[in-house]
Parts: C-alpha cells; structure tokens; sequence
C-alpha cells in the first residue's frame, strides 16, 4: 500500500473511497470484451454496504461492524449520442457510539458518480464524481467534486468543496481513448471471467491524476481464483436461481453460484486487490438475461501491514426494467 496510502488525503477519505485502485501500471496487451456484452439495455443492482473494523482481528467472526449503508449501480438510465450511462450512488452511516466507530461516529459519507461511455469499446465520453464527507474533529474536510471530458474539451476538473475558499483545478486529458476507474467493475464483467480465468485492461484515475499532476492510468489484472455459492436471500429465485435442499435440515436455499475474481494493479507497489464474485449462472426475467452479476464485492484497507478496515457489498436487489411514473421497481 506505499503508493496507495501516499495518496489518500486522510484516513476518512479513504474509507469512502474504496472503490478506487491506484499504483504504478504496466504496459500489456488488453483483453478483448465479450460479444454480447453480459448486460442488457438497463440494469440497476443495489447492494447492502458493511464496514468492519478488523484491527484487532480480521477473521469474519470476530471482526466488529462499524458502518451500514447502501450502493446502487444503474446502467443505462439514459442513451445519448450512442454513449451508455453508468450512475453509482453510495452512502455510509457509522455507528453512533464513538467506543465503536472513533471519530467517525455518527458521521454519514456519500459518493455520486455518473459516467457515459460507448457501447462496444467501453471507452469513457464523461465522468463527474461527488464525494461529500461529514466533518470529523481534528481532521480536514476533504470532500471534492471532479470531472473529465474524455471526448469534448479533453479538460478535467477538481474542486475541494468543503474548503472555506474553494478553488477549481483543471488539466488536459489526452485524445487515446481511455476506461474511466468509475466503471472499472463493469470492464472486468464484460472480459472473459471465468475460474482459471486471467485478463487485464487499463484504467484512468482522474483524482490521482491530479495529486500527481500527471495522467494517472494503471493496469489491472483479472484473475479467477475459485468457484464459491454466495447466498443473498431468496429474492433471487425471481430471477431463475434454482433452489438447493438441505439434505439433513431439509432447509430450502437460493445460492448463487459464483466466480471468485481478485481485482489488482499489476505493478511493483499494487496495493491490496479487490475480491469480486461475478454469477457464473445468468439472472433471467421475462426475455431478459445478465450475466456475470457482481454479487459481492470486498476490500480491506490497511495501516503499513497492519489490515484495520474490511468493507463488504452484497446484491440485495436487480432489475432489468426501467421504473416508469407512479410504479416502483
């Protein structure tokens, strides 16, 4: 984590930013993308978020929850110009009790971002990002508002806007076609993944890009470590999971048969990798199918060595029709 943790402007930044890798890239081919891509025209997956406090120990059962909160991933809200969107909303709320969650007790973090890229390339034509933090004693407020504009005036943007004076940074983007670290988990999705599987695309980190005035863009390695039933209710049998009897207990369950994936910097200083199980079975309503649904996603943050904080998302909803006026999803 040397890179990483040089880069993180504080502790709490970084717990609500964990949906971002960073750390020195590499030069390799790209893997191709699937044709089809595994999702449909609209896709929206909400997730239930849980962070952990492991410094004291790391293993599941032991491990104190100290944050809940919840993500949504919505692809294809709107079509424009042949561009996709990909909208992601994230919110945590910690523990009230300050012997539970230290400074950040009671404190609620949010991340909106909204990106569009292009169908087939998966090459990002727009990225802006929200990140809004609650004040914490003792510590700078560093919440911040970013944008690129891959494919318009090539120009990014960065704006601290909890600073008492706030200021807007800008830089050129380059005109190769880039993947924004915003839909990092949908390129993953959309490659070969599979168990045994090995693939590698690269993506661009504008935030980093401008803590070091450079464009930042690293390479990340896909790799499909094993086969794992992830159960997350029996909602998913509206999408034709099939049910699993307990041979003893009798009990009925919907587990979803998965690939486990490490998500990961190729490079010398890469950082801890994301661990994603993507549905190795599809989801099917009506005359639709997705495939390889991000089920669960997990990252641990560490001190040095030292592993101090576990967050987990797990699927607790999907759809694949647009809410119209008046109707829920």
């Amino acid at each position: 984590m040397k890179k990483l943790n040089r880069k993180m402007l504080s502790v709490t930044l970084a717990a609500v930013t964990a949906l971002t890798l960073a750390a020195c890239g590499t030069e390799t081919p790209e893997s191709g993308f699937d044709n089809p891509l595994p999702w449909g025209a609209y896709e929206k997956l909400e997730y239930d978020v849980a962070v952990y406090d492991t410094s004291k120990n790391a293993s599941e059962d032991k491990r104190v929850k100290i944050a809940g909160g919840e993500m949504s991933f919505v692809l294809g809200e709107s079509v424009t110009n042949e561009l996709i969107s990909f909208d992601m909303d994230f919110s945590v709320t910690y523990d009230n009790n300050a012997d539970i969650a230290g400074k950040d007790a009671a404190c609620t973090d949010t991340i909106v971002s909204r990106t569009k890229f292009e169908p087939k390339s998966l090459t990002t034509s727009y990225m802006e990002k929200t990140v809004t933090l609650a004040d914490r004693e003792g510590a700078a407020n560093n919440s911040y508002r970013i944008t690129a504009d891959y494919f318009g005036t090539r120009k990014a943007a960065l704006t601290y806007t909890a600073a008492e004076n706030p200021t807007t940074k800008t830089m050129s983007l380059p005109k190769d076609p880039r993947h924004d670290n915003e839909i990092m988990f949908f390129v993953a999705r959309a490659q070969n993944v599979k168990n045994g599987s090995s693939t590698y695309f690269k993506i661009v980190n504008i935030f980093d890009s401008f803590l070091t005035g450079e464009i930042a863009e690293y390479g990340i390695s896909v790799g499909g470590t094993s086969k794992r039933n992830v159960d997350v209710g029996e909602w998913v049998k509206d999408f034709g999971i099939e049910a699993v009897t307990d041979k003893d207990t009798q009990e009925v369950s919907y587990p979803v048969s998965c690939v486990n994936t490490s998500l990961g910097i190729n490079g010398d200083n890469h950082g801890p990798a994301y661990y994603v199980s993507y549905s190795l079975v599809p989801f099917k309503k009506n005359d639709e199918e997705h495939k390889k649904i991000p089920v669960r996603i997990e990252y641990s943050q560490y001190h040095g060595s030292k592993n101090y904080r576990h967050t987990v998302y797990t699927l607790k909803s999907c759809s694949f029709e647009k809410a119209t006026a008046g109707t829920q999803e």
